[in-house]
């Protein structure tokens, strides 16, 4: 390799290692790097050498605060996301028709249950992914209060869940997306997830400019375009990949609404 300025993978190969331990040195070391735009860059002698040219942390410490936001605003999640996001997602989920009563749902990002506790009325079992502990004690207390049993919960960032290869039916991942730093990442473990033929359903915000979101909700995408999600599905291995713009918005008449809109990405493995 005589390149200079590497990618994540081709930094990862210099060092004879998986992308996902280098992500793991990158979050537990001042690995010299910088981000460009969207990407992360690597200068291969900089880190041949070890140079402190940038500081790698940066990569976790979005993560972190994430994890923080939720953790602090679980127990009024339900009335707070109301602002961003009302029952459309869900009833959307549902109307597709795409979960029945032999299936293993996986729900990343689970939060307090929000698609998780609907999904388990139709599937045989589901399993909660989310990076905060205080989520998935809400998820837990609510899902006890419905007598809902077939909810099992994970914690993890949704990267490198501790779930079998191949052995979900769905996945689904609701205003989840725009957590994750390298959403490429978050795509390929739903496919590693998923069995053949297996389904992702995914609901985030289209691309926008309000960065008031962005920064009340602590999110890390500015929501996502239409071309760079079929190219990533589709480098990941999925087919049928459509995308749609969802009608549904808060009712609230009371608070102010974001300008980000929604959309409900669906694919297949």
């Amino acid at each position: 390799m005589d390149k200079e300025i590497l990618t994540m993978e081709e930094a990862a190969e210099l060092f004879s290692v998986s992308v996902k331990t280098f992500i793991k040195l990158l979050k537990e070391e001042k690995v010299p790097a910088r981000k460009i735009g969207r990407e992360w860059r690597f200068s291969r002698q900089a880190l041949i050498n070890w140079l402190s040219v940038g500081d790698s942390q940066q990569y976790s410490a979005s993560e972190g605060e994430v994890k923080d936001f939720f953790n602090d605003v679980a127990s009024k999640w339900e009335e707070l996301r109301q602002d961003y996001y009302d029952e459309s997602i869900k009833n959307k989920l549902i109307d597709l028709d795409i979960i029945n009563s032999n299936m293993l749902v996986v729900d990343l990002g689970a939060g307090d249950g929000y698609i998780s506790r609907e999904v388990s009325k139709i599937a045989r079992q589901v399993i909660a992914v989310d990076i905060s502990a205080e989520m998935l004690k809400e998820l837990k207390r609510k899902a006890a209060g419905e007598g809902i049993k077939n909810i099992q919960t994970v914690e993890s960032d949704g990267l490198e869940v501790p779930i079998p290869e191949a052995s979900g039916d769905v996945v689904c991942a609701s205003m989840y997306l725009h957590h994750i730093a390298d959403p490429e990442l978050a795509i390929k473990e739903m496919n590693r997830i998923l069995k053949p033929g297996g389904k992702v359903f995914l609901a985030d915000y289209n691309e926008h400019s309000d960065r008031d979101l962005v920064e009340k909700m602590h999110d890390i995408w500015q929501g996502f375009s239409e071309t760079d999600l079929k190219n990533w599905f589709k480098a990941s291995g999925f087919k049928k990949v459509k995308l749609e713009k969802l009608a549904g918005r808060p009712k609230k008449t009371d608070r102010s609404i974001p300008g980000a809109g929604i959309f409900i990405l669906t694919a297949e493995k």
